[in-house]
């Protein structure tokens, strides 16, 4: 990977129509809940897509009805519960008929030649199953990930990249993906609920001997937790899950006895850590440390998550 300046700022000037010549062979999937806030201006950016497949997990706004205003053709999966995002991009892809998928996050827009830098990068790397894009947020700051070939979690990467790069991990959020490497690995692990997926499909493309790679000149501009409104039972659950699925992936790719040595610290840390913020009035740190405390419990139970 070639250097570049510290700094996280990488000023790229963006617009939100794409040419149709580069979506020939690529269908995008998105995965909606209570996406209503953002989903119009995610659709511009990807309406040329040979197909546009949204799975909708249970949403009780008008994301549907906003889809179907403004992408009549879109097909839309209307779940009749929360499936999970793993679950949900699973079925998206099922029914991908082009030689690429493309899954892209509601609160985000793709830029007007983000599709063409993908499929160009497709069509020079054969051997190369999975391309992510370059994500910047609204004020032009890098959100890159990286991690290691047998790491269970990413990091930031500071560096701006130079170029193309190789890599161990892109952000299940986005990517472009060829369809015949994505049926051979068999798609997201449902059993995870939320969070941790991305790395665990990773690991399961490396190891099956695929090859990844960041493109940095196809870019991507992530408004990064809008595609659902942020309300106390939204956080609990990411607390829950962010817990129980790195427990599950200590145990997936590890040795199952460390995780649950972890899931039993966990809850004796986060259940006293609960407690005494309850004692303190604290409310506001009671409900982390309890969620925590609570994907634990429910780990060691051998419960799965929902």
């Amino acid at each position: 990977m070639s250097r570049g300046r510290r700094s996280q700022r990488h000023e790229r000037p963006f617009h939100v129509i794409a040419s149709s010549s580069h979506w020939e062979d690529v269908s995008t999937v998105i995965v909606t809940y209570n996406s209503a806030a953002v989903i119009a201006t995610c659709l511009q950016s990807v309406k040329a897509s040979k197909q546009v497949i949204v799975v909708d997990n249970a949403s009780t706004d008008e994301t549907c009805d906003i889809i179907r205003k403004i992408l009549p053709a879109a097909q839309i999966i209307q779940n009749k519960r929360n499936r999970g995002f793993g679950s949900a991009v699973n079925q998206g892809m099922a029914i991908v008929e082009t030689d690429f998928g493309f899954y892209f996050s509601p609160d985000a827009i793709l830029t007007d030649t983000a599709m063409q830098a993908l499929t160009e990068a497709a069509e020079q790397y054969p051997k190369t199953a999975v391309f992510g894009p370059y994500l910047q947020n609204h004020e032009g700051m890098q959100e890159l990930y990286v991690m290691g070939p047998d790491d269970i979690r990413h990091s930031s990467l500071d560096t701006v990249p130079g170029g193309h790069f190789s890599t161990w991990f892109v952000m299940g959020g986005f990517f472009l993906c060829r369809m015949t490497v994505w049926r051979d690995i068999g798609g997201f692990d449902e059993r995870i609920f939320l969070y941790n997926e991305d790395v665990d499909l990773c690991l399961r493309f490396t190891r099956g001997g695929h090859h990844l790679a960041v493109i940095p000149n196809a870019v991507v501009i992530h408004a990064g937790g809008q595609s659902s409104k942020v309300t106390w039972r939204v956080k609990w659950r990411k607390d829950w899950h962010q817990t129980w699925s790195h427990l599950y992936m200590m145990a997936k790719y590890g040795n199952p006895v460390d995780a649950k040595v972890k899931a039993r610290e966990t809850l004796r840390q986060q259940g006293w850590k609960a407690l005494l913020y309850l004692l303190l009035l604290r409310f506001d740190r009671v409900r982390g440390n309890a969620a925590k405390a609570a994907a634990a419990a429910s780990y060691l139970r051998g419960r799965g998550a929902h």
